[in-house]
């Protein structure tokens, strides 16, 4: 029986519709429901209320504040999207107290129309920004040489132990997920690293299934990545979660929480 940690992306890009949690209350309430649900880490941009990112971090800091007197959830804080940002302004989210993770995009690459910038100097200013607050890097992989660049780094010294890599699949333009992909990335994650995927756009959970069965460490989900299950939108994301924590423990998958995950994502 292998141990997987659900993890939660609660915000579309489609602005309020669709149930979309933006509020402090909405963002709050989805992350009670989806820890009692079976997921234990939350990943949030900091956005306005009309879910626009900003550079404001009021609202994020009440929204982490709020999550951690109610639950035992792990907060991610984002340093992404497509924006027009600066670095130091990108890296802002993982200075708000409460943050236990920040995801680290490790390479640029053609996202879309647009194109998703992510220079070396731009994500060791971030490993740097994450330093003083004890905020662990999330390794967020888009392409192959990306974890070629990640390795460079743990050799550096810059990053330490547990490594926690997500492959990132099926955004327009980059890697389209297979297991055959899948398996040679895996192939090239350094010791001590624990491994997950996101798939963006998805319909259904099969691929999520297909990297469980592959010995995924983390697995993510959430209103960013996708609001459909068997082709439907879905009313919430708690609905995405119930779910695949069905499917995985069908699949004979333990849903790990609270100090077990803590332990598995932080402690080396």
């Amino acid at each position: 029986m292998s141990d997987i940690i659900l993890s939660l992306a609660p915000t579309g890009p489609f602005g309020k519709a669709h149930n979309n949690p933006i509020t402090l209350d909405e963002l709050v309430t989805t992350a009670i429901e989806c820890y009692t649900a079976g997921a234990s880490v939350i990943h949030l941009h900091a956005r306005d209320v009309a879910g626009n990112l900003t550079t404001d971090m009021t609202l994020l800091g009440e929204t982490f504040a709020g999550i951690r007197q109610n639950s035992e959830m792990l907060i991610e804080a984002s340093t992404g999207g497509l924006s027009d940002f600066t670095v130091e302004e990108r890296g802002l989210p993982t200075t708000v107290p409460g943050a236990a993770m920040g995801s680290l995009n490790l390479g640029s690459l053609n996202f879309g129309d647009q194109v998703y910038r992510n220079t070396p100097p731009a994500v060791e200013f971030w490993i740097d920004q994450m330093a003083p607050f004890s905020v662990k890097p999330s390794l967020e992989i888009f392409d192959t040489g990306h974890l070629a660049f990640a390795r460079s780094l743990i050799d550096q010294g810059r990053l330490t132990p547990p490594y926690n890599f997500s492959f990132i699949f099926n955004v327009k333009w980059g890697m389209m997920f297979s297991e055959g992909l899948l398996k040679y990335l895996i192939s090239q994650l350094p010791s001590q690293s624990n491994w997950g995927v996101i798939i963006i756009g998805s319909e259904n959970f099969n691929d999520h299934i297909r990297a469980a069965g592959c010995g995924a460490d983390m697995i993510r989900v959430g209103f960013e990545d996708s609001n459909l299950i068997n082709g439907k939108t879905v009313s919430s994301n708690v609905e995405l979660v119930s779910t695949l924590k069905v499917l995985l423990e069908k699949q004979g998958c333990r849903i790990i929480q609270g100090a077990s995950a803590k332990s598995k994502l932080l402690t080396a």
